[in-house]
């Protein structure tokens, strides 16, 4: 296995578990060609043992594996590395197992027998949701460097008290309003309200409500109708 470009780069690896060696064998070669790294593997266990030694970016996963489920080993390869891509591939394709196959975390489902053209638009399609999600990992984490966190801290019995305020409205779904002259800190405040309550994993935005007019502020706020600014 290859596990390099010609750029110098890390190569897309891909792991491959079927009980058919002739599968294994033609889908390494159509994947190869691509420029992938293949992990070839005919049983779960294989499959486990190479994913546990090094990360993978996408497996192709038979529905059966001798008398061992594919649908099983998905489960275990996401509990091993969550953002692997996983598509299952069989010969005996029906609805049913299609929709199970998803609900257990699989991206995409293949049929038998599959083309050179759907295993490459395949790995197109998973680099492209690979690459899209370590984006937005990066811009989150230089989101967080630009405005990290701060950790409250205060000898004034005042301030403790509005910290016990903030805490205490965070583990509620209400609207807050915190008012104060410029440089007060309640963009902070807003922050530590946003840190401690349930949507603390969602993003947290900030309006310059001075900065915009009263209509447009309103628009932002909650919306418009389509041409009221025309």
């Amino acid at each position: 296995m290859n596990d390099e470009t010609n750029t110098g780069q890390r190569a897309f690896r891909v792991l491959v578990v079927d009980d058919e060696r002739n599968i294994r064998k033609t889908l390494a070669v159509c994947l190869e060609s691509l420029g992938c790294a293949v992990t070839e593997c005919g049983t779960a266990a294989a499959a486990i043992d190479s994913l546990a030694r090094l990360p993978h970016d996408l497996a192709f996963v038979d529905l059966r594996l001798g008398k061992e489920s594919g649908l099983d080993l998905l489960g275990s390869l996401l509990a091993e590395r969550p953002a692997l891509e996983v598509i299952i591939i069989t010969a005996y394709a029906t609805i049913d197992t299609a929709v199970d196959a998803i609900r257990r975390g699989a991206r995409d489902y293949l049929p038998k027998p599959f083309t050179p053209a759907q295993i490459q638009r395949a790995v197109e399609q998973a680099r492209s949701r690979i690459e899209l999600s370590t984006r937005v990992a990066d811009l989150e984490e230089q989101l967080a460097d630009a405005a990290p966190e701060v950790m409250l801290s205060t000898p004034s019995a005042a301030m403790r008290a509005v910290l016990d305020v903030i805490s205490r409205t965070a583990a509620h779904d209400v609207p807050v309003l915190l008012r104060g002259e410029s440089g007060t800190g309640k963009t902070v405040l807003a922050r530590a309200l946003h840190r401690q309550g349930p949507r603390r994993g969602r993003p947290f935005a900030v309006v310059n409500c001075p900065a915009l007019s009263e209509e447009l502020l309103t628009s932002e706020m909650f919306g418009h109708v389509k041409g009221a600014f025309t």
